[in-house]
């Protein structure tokens, strides 16, 4: 089971591989041009087709398992402040009892 920190740290990763241009253009380039060998094959290349759809459909996979990574990271995040707030609240609030004592 992953930690929260890794999960966030994997999250950032993630978002810096999705925010990166050279990516963005690679990956929308491939795409393209599978889309477009898959539009211009010929009908009876079925297999050709197929192989080429298969790729597109692991392309959207790959970023949606990015995006996905990204946004359990970003909830690992708020999770890690909000423990930290309430331990912070906790180590706060014992200070101030042991003054009473």
């Amino acid at each position: 089971m992953t930690t929260l920190e890794q999960r966030a740290h994997e999250g950032d990763l993630a978002r810096q591989v999705l925010e990166n241009e050279a990516f963005g253009r690679a990956f929308d380039a491939i795409e393209q041009e599978h889309i477009e060998a898959w539009k211009n094959a010929p009908a009876r290349d079925v297999e050709g087709r197929e192989s080429l759809w298969k790729t597109v459909k692991l392309l959207h996979k790959l970023r949606g398992t990015l995006e996905s990574a990204m946004t359990d990271g970003k909830l690992a995040r708020i999770e890690l402040e909000r423990q930290a707030e309430m331990l912070a609240q906790e180590r706060s609030a014992g200070v101030n009892t042991a003054g009473w004592n």
